[in-house]
């Protein structure tokens, strides 16, 4: 696990505290109860914190999974 996928890790620890690190990696909606709008804000707000960035983005669906989130956090990096 590089940096970014630890740190993004210790997001969803942060909200779903009871994930093991095997589960954070396939964390979806589908995999994770209590994966709803509320949890949704409190990742996306834990990971701006964490990444100090700004996540502005209209189509929630990009945030569906540690996989998505990650995706959009490196893709964010090549544009900088």
């Amino acid at each position: 696990m590089d940096e970014q996928q630890r740190r993004l890790a210790n997001c969803f620890s942060a909200v779903f505290p009871e994930l093991t690190s095997e589960e954070i990696v396939h964390a979806s909606p589908a995999t994770v109860r209590g994966w709803d709008s509320v949890a949704v804000v409190t990742l996306l707000s834990v990971i701006e914190e964490a990444f100090g960035k700004n996540i502005e983005e209209d189509d929630p669906a990009k945030f569906d999974s540690f996989q998505l989130i990650l995706s959009y956090l490196q893709e964010s990096e090549r544009k900088r």
